[in-house]
């Protein structure tokens, strides 16, 4: 088993969703270890997303929440989860349900067996992408393996060690996913790769394919690229600020 473990999970309006992912948090986070926490960062939700975390972590000292009044994106979310998460090890989940946390399970066994970074693959993302976000995933990934990173799929749910998520990063958007791959496996970690199941969304709406999005993401690309070959822009460590 793990020694300690946060899931977390990032949400912005997901009130048709969070109360399931948490309890399948709380169920399959036990399954792999005896000291659990579920940290879920409300970004800003216009829904009743807060309110159904609020009374989780009412019920439940295991679940925390936090709060953020304002929309500030999935990555802001994800800086702010790892920063604040309290455990050795962090799997990050999506709060709508496209993966089962059960994907969990054969994930810790690989960190129990010396894994110290583990992305979940998903096979299957043709079958579920449209045609654009199969270009844009594609892309994405060979940018990561051309910079270091040893497995595709930077972009999925992952379980690793909690320094090397809350990790100083060059990247200011969602390229900072594939960055912290890149930069723990040149740092030496051992990243290994597990199949999970994949599927489509049942209610909310999808953010992470938007052109700005992924104009930005290459913009970040180039950064991350420079501060890997000459130091500049230096990677800096985000703090704890929701």
């Amino acid at each position: 088993m793990l020694r300690s473990l946060s899931i977390v999970i990032p949400a912005f309006n997901e009130a048709a969703s969070i109360a399931a992912t948490i309890d399948d948090a709380v169920a399959v986070g036990g399954q792999v270890t005896r000291v659990l926490e579920v940290l879920v960062c409300n970004d800003g939700s216009r829904d009743e997303t807060g309110a159904i975390v609020s009374g989780r972590a009412a019920d439940d000292r295991r679940v925390r929440i936090l709060d953020r009044p304002v929309n500030r994106g999935i990555e802001a979310s994800m800086r702010a989860l790892y920063a604040n998460a309290q455990h050795d090890w962090v799997f990050l989940m999506s709060a709508d349900r496209q993966w089962p946390m059960s994907a969990l399970v054969p994930m810790a066994q690989a960190a129990v067996h010396g894994a110290d970074f583990v992305i979940g693959v998903r096979e299957n993302k043709r079958h579920i992408y449209t045609p654009y976000r199969r270009v844009v995933s594609w892309g994405y990934e060979r940018i990561v393996r051309a910079l270091g990173a040893p497995g595709g799929d930077p972009g999925s749910i992952k379980l690793a060690r909690r320094d090397l998520l809350h990790a100083a990063v060059a990247a200011r958007g969602v390229f900072a996913e594939g960055e912290r791959v890149i930069r723990a496996a040149r740092g030496g970690a051992r990243v290994v790769e597990v199949p999970v199941e994949f599927h489509r969304r049942g209610a909310g709406k999808a953010t992470g394919a938007r052109r700005e999005v992924v104009a930005r993401a290459l913009v970040d690309a180039v950064r991350v690229a420079a501060s890997l070959t000459i130091g500049w822009p230096p990677p800096e460590l985000p703090d704890s600020d929701v």
